[in-house]
């Protein structure tokens, strides 16, 4: 049984800007599968979304682990997760690696804030020095079984101290021994190369499309990223349809003239295995056929 690490491991050296798109459930998970794609990323703002919490650092590692591992268990594709700060000390984030991959994930991020963090798109973030990112990333290493689990350093300094600061702490991160690096909030194409070219380690972008620039895959694997995270687009997506189908229904009283918009009963059914569940029963009610009784 391979390390669902390496599989990521393999995406990251072919580079490409790889497109992840971020979900915060296994339903999500399984679209995203069936699309196609060749991994899944847990989102920690989608997923203290969908409990209808904001993403400043409530959700704990135990609520991120159970929901990692419901997600990985739905699908054959490999998953990265937030993972915040790491939720705690040295001995916490080594803790929070073994969980995470004792799940059957394939690598994770850790970022620089402070604890609690906030979501990096929000004002008012704080980051620790340098060097204590870096034991961050120790205690990572230290703390995976395999080292083909991938783990991904993420700086959310370019809103606060702008892009020089940026490439100090991605270089920091590389001689941590972080696998790849990842940066938030870039939105102009001479940013995104500054970035991309200042380490040797893959490079990963993080889209957030309704609040900065959107780029092509071509643009951003000629910039050099490896990979491209798209946290925020199933759950901005969801919100909308759903929004929308509510509003309508409410002003209509029923949902008549909605039903175009549905998947069908029968679709959503086989996606998260009912016939599979059907055969498996009728497999178990098929009679026995009597084995021949070998006298003694």
């Amino acid at each position: 049984m391979h390390h669902p690490g390496t599989l990521i491991r393999d995406m990251l050296a072919r580079g490409g800007a790889v497109p992840v798109p971020g979900c915060y459930d296994p339903l999500g998970a399984l679209l995203i599968e069936q699309a196609g794609f060749q991994a899944a990323y847990m989102t920690g703002f989608s997923l203290a979304s969908s409990y209808g919490k904001p993403d400043i650092g409530l959700l704990t590692m135990t609520d991120m682990v159970q929901q990692a591992a419901r997600i990985a268990e739905a699908v054959s594709i490999p998953v990265i997760v937030d993972a915040d700060t790491g939720y705690g000390g040295a001995a916490n984030i080594a803790e929070t690696v073994r969980a995470f991959e004792k799940a059957g994930i394939a690598g994770l991020h850790l970022e620089d804030q402070i604890m609690p963090k906030k979501c990096g798109a929000m004002a008012g973030k704080k980051l620790v020095p340098s060097e204590e990112m870096a034991l961050r990333l120790r205690a990572a290493r230290a703390g995976r079984k395999s080292s083909e689990f991938v783990i991904i350093g993420r700086t959310d300094a370019m809103t606060i101290y702008g892009l020089e600061e940026v490439i100090v702490r991605v270089k920091a991160m590389e001689r941590a021994g972080a696998d790849a690096v990842m940066v938030p909030s870039l939105s102009t194409p001479a940013e995104l190369e500054a970035v991309a070219s200042s380490v040797n380690i893959p490079v990963i972008y993080v889209a957030a499309e309704t609040v900065r620039p959107s780029y092509t895959q071509q643009q951003l694997a000629q910039a050099g990223f490896a990979m491209a995270l798209y946290p925020l687009s199933l759950i901005q997506t969801t919100f909308k349809a759903q929004q929308t189908m509510l509003r309508s229904m409410f002003e209509a009283g029923d949902t008549a003239q909605l039903v175009d918009g549905m998947a069908k009963f029968a679709d959503v059914g086989r996606l998260v295995g009912v016939e599979r569940a059907a055969a498996f029963d009728a497999q178990l009610n098929e009679p026995e056929v009597p084995t021949e009784s070998t006298g003694s």
